[in-house]
């Protein structure tokens, strides 16, 4: 018998990647379950506070920068039920665990700036949010917002976020969203509404990010922890961690605000079914719209990992989905669904949340930062086709009994006949020492996909990088390159907090992605960073093979056929593309691919000419790229 190894290699643009052979085994688990008929009511349903018309926001004064805060205040610190718990070592088996990054070379970014730094805001952690529209980039962190343009160039700003909205506390946890169906933008923190603070929300009065915003303020039945918010055509649907003891979901009347009504609506539903991460935040999240086509009969989604080591209740590691359906003409007609449950492959969101815990390690130090395990990253985009609706669903996993972080990715399918399932699902961590956590992602108009995410490890300290791929490639994988954003150079040594989450959002190009997220500039002083770049380019010609499909390990022969994949990354066809075939570096074969291959999709092709990869024992390096003129 002949075992060998091959050394699969990748041709893009005449650039050769590595990739060494990923011998994985996949495991789908596809749902088989139905939607569930029972709905339930709002639990409650409150009217919004109207606080007024901001001036324009390009009006404000901008902010110092404070230079001298070396001690920075901590905003509210997350409530968490039961921080004291204690992790049990996983016995958890990843089944499809991605430990090789893919070797598809990436796009240069096309935006790499600094978005904000802890000495413009006297506050930790950052919470950094930031979304995109037609001309510009509005970014918020804990205590205060800017706005960009999309080349990187400070418009206004910074501005005291509490000053802006009109309220007199800066507690934190702020969102930003553009809202493409409206061309508005939406900004928000915690409010002022007593005890628990409830929710402001502005909302602006044009498509202007600069103008004026009309702010609202919603009340909650307890402290609305980590809100995360999603853009839906009949609401803006949020979730929330009540008191740290449950969840909560909500619709906002987005008609009402959009105009600068006097009382929109709040809808708030309690989670039927759910059961909570007893060590953690407790964070479902909304379905998140991308594109601007949409069924305006679909139902609002939210969605919630159960993980079987938080109760006995829960038997099986899987996801909740639940359909929100407002009726704004008469509020006590909305309706809650119970929950589609969905089967996924085993995970470990075993995190413990408080000082002390965290799955973050760092050089140099023995604080552990908190990764924000067992709960769904921010934001769950969702993005609409012809033939099926996907939906990106992204969080943390330990992959072993060292706690090392992984990030499960998981893409949902429903049409209009069947039910949400499973289409794909992947863990990515790299096999390199490092933790990879904190993620976001986002599917552009083709499918492609783009993950971005924290990576760090007692030899690292936190940093910021993105992997993707492309819709076609092998289910389960990323298979674009690993790409760092930024390398942060400094560690936190002062408290466990980190993030608390990042934010990856759509241009409305529907191309490129624009992602936002923390790291230390220096010892214990955080600033984030804003990237922007394309999974799919706009360059002409752009054509490269993406696998090498056969041969494979096994008994070989004096002959192989060596069958490979090609894809079209340029947005236009391109027909009969000149391949090459080199074994061990020396050249077998210069052929031709005879068709037309449409923009992204892929061809198999395979070499006329056969190899030899007979000698017992040997290691054998198989290299095939395009070589188009």
């Amino acid at each position: 018998n002949i075992y060998i190894a091959i050394l699969k290699r990748i041709n893009i643009n005449y650039q050769i990647m590595k990739l060494k052979n990923l011998l994985l085994a996949t495991t789908f688990i596809l749902s088989s379950v139905i939607f569930a008929q029972e709905t339930f009511p709002p639990e409650e349903i409150i009217t919004g506070t109207f606080i007024g018309k901001t001036i324009r926001m390009d009006e404000f004064t901008p902010l110092e920068e404070n230079n001298n805060s070396s001690v920075p205040t901590m905003v509210i610190d997350q409530l968490v039920s039961n921080a004291t718990g204690i992790v049990n070592q996983t016995t958890t088996v990843i089944q499809n665990l991605q430990t090789e990054p893919g070797g598809i070379a990436s796009f240069p970014l096309s935006q790499n700036f600094v978005g904000a730094s802890q000495s413009e805001s006297s506050y930790f952690p950052p919470d950094p949010t930031g979304a995109v529209g037609p001309n510009h980039y509005v970014h918020s962190v804990n205590s205060l917002v800017k706005i960009f343009s999309k080349t990187g160039t400070l418009l206004v700003g910074p501005v005291n976020l509490n000053v802006f909205l009109g309220i007199p506390s800066n507690n934190g946890d702020p969102i930003v969203l553009y809202d493409q169906l409206a061309d508005r933008w939406v900004v928000s923190e915690f409010g002022s509404l007593g005890s628990n603070l409830g929710l402001a929300i502005g909302v602006s009065e044009t498509n202007d990010p600069a103008g004026a915003y009309n702010v609202y303020q919603y009340p909650f039945s307890g402290f609305p922890d980590y809100p995360h918010y999603g853009v839906w055509h009949d609401g803006y649907y949020g979730t929330v961690n009540l008191d740290g003891a449950s969840t909560q979901g909500f619709v906002m009347e987005r008609d009402e605000m959009l105009i600068g009504g006097a009382a929109p609506q709040i809808l708030i539903f309690n989670l039927p079914g759910i059961i909570a991460n007893p060590n953690q935040v407790k964070s479902p999240e909304p379905a998140n719209l991308l594109g601007t086509t949409i069924d305006p009969n679909t139902p609002g989604y939210i969605t919630y990992l159960q993980d079987d080591g938080w109760s006995g209740a829960i038997t099986f590691d899987h996801l909740k989905v639940w359909e929100i359906v407002p009726d704004w003409n008469n509020t006590a007609n909305s309706t809650i669904s119970a929950p589609l449950e969905i089967p996924t492959d085993p995970f470990d969101s075993g995190e413990l949340f408080g000082n002390g815990n965290g799955a973050i390690r760092q050089p140099g130090t023995s604080q552990r930062l908190a990764g924000h395990g067992g709960i769904v990253s921010f934001a769950a985009n969702y993005r609409p086709f012809s033939t099926h609706n996907s939906w990106l669903i992204t969080f943390n996993t330990f992959i072993d009994g060292n706690e090392t972080g992984g990030i499960r990715w998981i893409e949902l399918r429903n049409d209009a006949v069947n039910p949400w399932s499973i289409f794909q699902e992947g863990t990515y961590s790299i096999a390199d020492g490092h933790s990879r956590l904190m993620s976001s992602s986002a599917m552009d108009a083709e499918g492609n996909i783009a993950l971005a995410y924290t990576t760090a490890s007692l030899t690292l300290p936190v940093s910021l990088r993105y992997t993707g791929r492309f819709d076609g490639d092998a289910l389960g994988m990323m298979t674009v390159a690993e790409t760092t954003i930024f390398d942060g150079p400094g560690v936190r040594t002062n408290a466990n907090r980190y993030g608390d989450y990042s934010h990856m959002t759509m241009d409305p190009d529907n191309f490129t992605f624009w992602y936002t997220g923390d790291y230390f500039s220096s010892n214990n002083q955080w600033r984030t960073r804003i990237a922007a770049f394309r999974i799919f380019g706009p360059f002409a010609n752009d054509v490269g093979v993406n696998a090498i499909n056969t041969p494979t390990n096994g008994i070989l022969t004096n002959a192989e056929t060596v069958e490979i994949s090609i894809r079209n990354y340029s947005p236009n066809s391109i027909t009969n593309v000149p391949v090459e075939l080199r074994v061990d570096g020396n050249l077998v074969a210069t052929e031709t691919y005879i068709g037309t291959i449409n923009s992204n999709e892929t061809a198999t092709f395979q070499f006329g000419q056969t190899v030899n990869l007979s000698t017992p024992g040997q290691t054998y390096s198989i290299e095939a790229k395009t070589i188009l003129a």
